[in-house]
């Protein structure tokens, strides 16, 4: 049941610096495999061999709020009656978990809760008093304890998977009171194209570690990707590598790159041409040359000078994407 334990205390033991415990930022360009390292099982943390009832995953968005993150009290109808109870959420769930394991004998089977995108979301409002549980001791334990909000305590001891060790769980942790244990693990995503969406204080930063994914085609598929415009290709690799040259140096930060999996193929290693107009030039314009129209954008053939992303479609300038492709890299 915990065989994949082996495959994360490798990933840990190849830095004896990390603490006994994941709390990690992934960050890098959008693209460059960020969740996928988290699964993988050779270059990653391995959690595609985790246990699926070991594992937790949320999305944050700009709507996310505690309630949906750690549970609220919410109306039931019972026949006709309508009762109210606690409904627990991703952050509940995963807690739960990690102290049953934690208490019967099994302390070294990891529980991991996985947040995608997280600074797509209001992290202080999010996660609330459970900031202060970020705070870990030497052996991955939260350093201090926080009071339980009446309902989740509530429900920890009457309807959680502790139900049945809740005096173990009480003299661990305290009555009443919530504390991380050491075999949870927080690994989040961010985008650094995204970071200003909810930007991050320095407090709730530095109780993380951060880690980040570079751009890299190197023993990759995506080294094979082909654009096809009308019946010409393009290397992937070649355009992404002199595109992001391109947006280095107009935009003066490397947020706003392309990662070597920014697009997939539509079939086989080929990226047909819709595709990449609608995700790999729209995102382009929008969010790169769209504010520098005239003024250092690469928007421009030799040609047809600066063009805009609606040139890209008129069936009078149908040559403009070849000639874009064939002046900033080689067929």
């Amino acid at each position: 049941m915990f065989e994949n334990n082996a495959v994360i205390d490798e990933q840990k033991n190849k830095n004896t610096g990390n603490p006994p415990y994941y709390q990690n930022i992934l960050f890098g360009a959008p693209g460059t495999g960020k969740s996928f390292k988290i699964d993988d099982p050779e270059k990653g943390y391995g959690l595609k061999d985790v246990d699926e009832s070991h594992k937790f995953r949320t999305a944050f968005h700009p709507d996310y709020d505690y309630a949906q993150f750690v549970g609220a009290y919410k109306p039931k109808k019972d026949g006709e009656k309508i009762t109210y109870s606690f409904v627990p959420q991703v952050f509940a769930k995963a807690y739960a978990a990690a102290w049953k394991l934690h208490l019967t004998g099994a302390a070294d089977a990891k529980v991991f809760l996985v947040i995608e995108e997280i600074n797509r979301g209001n992290c202080a409002q999010i996660f609330g008093d459970i900031f202060q549980l970020l705070d870990r001791d030497g052996s991955g334990a939260s350093q201090y304890s926080i009071d339980a909000d009446y309902d989740f305590a509530k429900w920890l001891k009457e309807e959680s998977v502790l139900k049945d060790i809740w005096t173990d769980y009480e003299s661990k942790v305290g009555e009443g009171k919530l504390k991380l244990p050491p075999n949870l693990n927080i690994l989040a995503t961010m985008n650094t194209s995204d970071q200003s969406l909810f930007p991050m204080d320095s407090a709730f930063k530095r109780r993380f570690d951060w880690e980040y994914v570079p751009i890299s085609f190197e023993g990759k598929d995506a080294v094979n990707f082909q654009i096809d415009i009308d019946g010409s290709q393009y290397s992937w690799q070649r355009f992404v590598e002199t595109v992001n040259g391109k947006i280095l140096t107009l935009t003066e930060s490397e947020d706003k790159q392309l990662g070597e999996f920014f697009i997939k193929p539509d079939n086989g290693n080929v990226i047909s041409k819709d595709r990449f107009l609608g995700k790999v030039m729209f995102y382009l314009w929008n969010e790169v040359c769209k504010d520098e129209h005239k003024n250092g954008s690469f928007f421009r053939t030799k040609d047809d000078g600066y063009f805009t992303f609606q040139d890209l479609y008129k069936p009078e300038k149908k040559d403009i994407l070849n000639r874009f492709m064939a002046e900033i890299g080689e067929k």
